[in-house]
């Protein structure tokens, strides 16, 4: 049973959101307490796994039919169980954060609220679903930066992260219309068009590239940067000719790119 409740966290998932954390708190403070890092790697990684839990929950029709391997449809536990499991685990997640400061207990309040909303009620939603999954990636950067000396250094981070995902995500439900129509989902790409969806996303990836050069953060940041700006041009133009796997994968290119420039700014002591 350990196995299944660990599973049905998707702890790799955590793993990704809890470094994003980390480097917002680097960011912030770079060099923080060792108890402040060990509590915001272990309350983001709660919280997301708590998210993860209790969207299985209320996906588990849709996944008898489309993943049958995870926990719940395979009958590993029982939905009852993966919905407590996922409220205990959204307590202790707000619990550990309140040990950091008030901010980081707001964000962990807040973000398990969305959490849930968006399990329920905003995923098949047009944009809400996209904004809800955008602000919940970026967050994890600002978490970590309010939980350090400095944490409007991770602003623009939160911002372009928040503004990166969500185009990635509009992109995702272009590739899923088939399927998401047969389910009845409402996603952006179905009510609006997938042409509109396109010029949205890419809109989003164009603001995010202009924001970059916003903080003037030092050379070596601008350099590191551009780089990433270029992977965001490059998606935003796959983007607009319908090449949504591709333009993905040059989104997430980018991102981690940015995440280089943005630690260079702070270790060469511009943030």
């Amino acid at each position: 049973m350990t196995l299944v409740l660990l599973e049905i966290m998707r702890p790799g998932n955590c793993l990704m959101a809890s470094a994003a954390a980390l480097i917002g708190l680097l960011i912030a403070d770079p060099s923080p307490e060792l108890v402040t890092a060990m509590l915001v790697f272990l309350a983001v990684f709660v919280v997301t796994g708590a998210g993860n839990a209790i969207n299985d929950y209320f996906d588990r029709e849709i996944d008898r039919v489309n993943r049958p391997q995870r926990p719940i449809p395979s009958g590993r536990i029982k939905p009852e169980t993966a919905r407590a499991w996922s409220v205990l685990l959204f307590a202790s997640g707000c619990l550990i954060a309140s040990q950091i400061n008030l901010p980081t207990l707001g964000i962990g309040l807040f973000n398990s609220a969305l959490l849930y909303l968006y399990a329920r009620n905003l995923k098949g939603a047009p944009l809400a679903g996209n904004l809800s999954v955008g602000y919940l990636t970026g967050s994890a950067f600002l978490f970590g930066g309010v939980a350090g000396e400095f944490p409007e250094r991770t602003v623009f981070l939160f911002i372009l992260a928040s503004l990166v995902t969500v185009s990635r995500e509009i992109e995702k439900d272009i590739e899923d219309v088939e399927g998401d129509r047969k389910d009845g989902a409402r996603t952006l790409p179905i009510v609006a068009g997938e042409k509109t969806a396109s010029r949205l996303a890419a809109l989003f990836v164009l603001v995010a590239v202009g924001l970059s050069y916003v903080p003037s953060l030092g050379i070596a940041y601008l350099s590191v940067v551009t780089v990433a700006d270029l992977f965001f041009l490059a998606a935003a133009t796959r983007i607009l000719r319908g090449d949504a796997t591709r333009a993905q994968r040059y989104l997430k290119r980018g991102m981690a790119v940015a995440l280089v420039a943005f630690l260079i700014a702070a270790v060469s002591g511009y943030l």
